[in-house]
């Protein structure tokens, strides 16, 4: 005897369960998406407690680097400089240059920037959206300067929001290109990366390399009668 098939329930249609399945996926991603964004990355770059004093510190140790007298023939150094020292620079004594100086005013964001460093590069957070939501961007910057380069090597690495790896989005890629933007500046103005000092001495940055937690810097000085200065 078979069952009156009129009395059977009707069989459920399969869009609504793959509507369903969907919206679910697409809820875990974005779910997913946000803790991502929210979890602040590993490594983060930092500032210290004492910002005041080692910003200060900082810039009174290069002053006394790049100006101390040296071997009148020329003469080759190096300095090695903890990122940390680099954001309370830019926390305390940035702003402090911005409003004695206009020249300095482009650079007047980079007071809410953070670097880091690691091998090969540097890495470069800031504040992204609202202040309240506490997010931040990171983008890998590759730089190096090997003896001989005619050109600081640099380039866009990859970018983050919080964990969460992102395209080069217009608001990632901007704070990276401001950076390599700069740097492009700099050379322009100063060929062969050289400046020169109020005495007619000439210093150039010879070399640069990024390693875990360390900025490495070799320079030169020159005598003021040095060609091509």
């Amino acid at each position: 005897m078979s069952a009156d098939p009129s009395n059977r329930p009707p069989r459920q249609s399969r869009e609504p369960r793959a509507l369903r399945i969907a919206l679910a996926v697409v809820g875990g991603l974005l779910l997913a998406g946000c803790v991502l964004a929210f979890w602040p990355p590993p490594g983060r770059p930092s500032l210290p407690a004492n910002a005041d004093a080692r910003g200060e510190a900082l810039e009174q140790a290069l002053i006394a680097a790049v100006t101390k007298v040296r071997d009148p023939a020329g003469e080759t150094w190096a300095i090695a400089i903890d990122p940390a020292d680099i954001n309370a620079w830019l926390a305390t004594r940035l702003p402090k240059w911005v409003a004695h100086d206009p020249e300095f005013e482009p650079f007047a964001a980079a007071s809410e920037v953070r670097i880091g460093s690691e091998d090969g590069a540097v890495v470069v957070e800031s504040p992204v959206g609202p202040r309240a939501l506490g997010l931040v961007g990171t983008v890998r910057v590759p730089l190096e300067l090997a003896a001989g380069d005619a050109r600081l090597h640099v380039e866009v690495g990859r970018v983050r929001i919080g964990r969460l790896p992102v395209p080069l989005s217009e608001l990632g890629f901007d704070a990276a290109e401001r950076v390599v933007a700069e740097i492009a500046r700099l050379e322009a103005r100063h060929p062969g990366r050289r400046f020169r000092l109020a005495d007619g001495r000439i210093i150039e940055v010879q070399a640069v390399s990024c390693e875990d937690g360390r900025i490495k810097v070799r320079l030169a000085t020159f005598p003021a009668t040095a060609s091509g200065g």
